[in-house]
């Protein structure tokens, strides 16, 4: 991926005639943009969101949904339990 980003780089100062070392720091502005953008993709990714409420979720759900999956607690109890906990936070 950062040949890629090097690459358009290198094509965009051959194609502006910012090769030769003309043309000032504008060619570090492609490289940081992906960057931005590849960063910004990781980040995302690894913030995982409750589907319902758009926040983060929490250790606590996760521990209770992984308890129901496991067939240790009735839907009745897994919604009462889910309800206290979003409530709380």
């Amino acid at each position: 991926m950062s040949n890629l980003i090097l690459d358009l780089t290198a094509r965009a100062a051959e194609h502006q005639g910012w090769a030769g070392g003309g043309g000032g720091p504008w060619w570090l502005f492609f490289p940081l943009v992906g960057i931005l953008v590849i960063g910004s993709l990781i980040w995302l990714l690894a913030r995982r969101r409750d589907p319902a409420s758009g926040r983060p979720m929490s250790h606590a759900v996760e521990i209770l949904a992984a308890r129901y999956a496991r067939g240790e607690i009735e839907t009745e109890e897994y919604r009462r339990r889910l309800d206290e906990i979003r409530g709380l936070s």
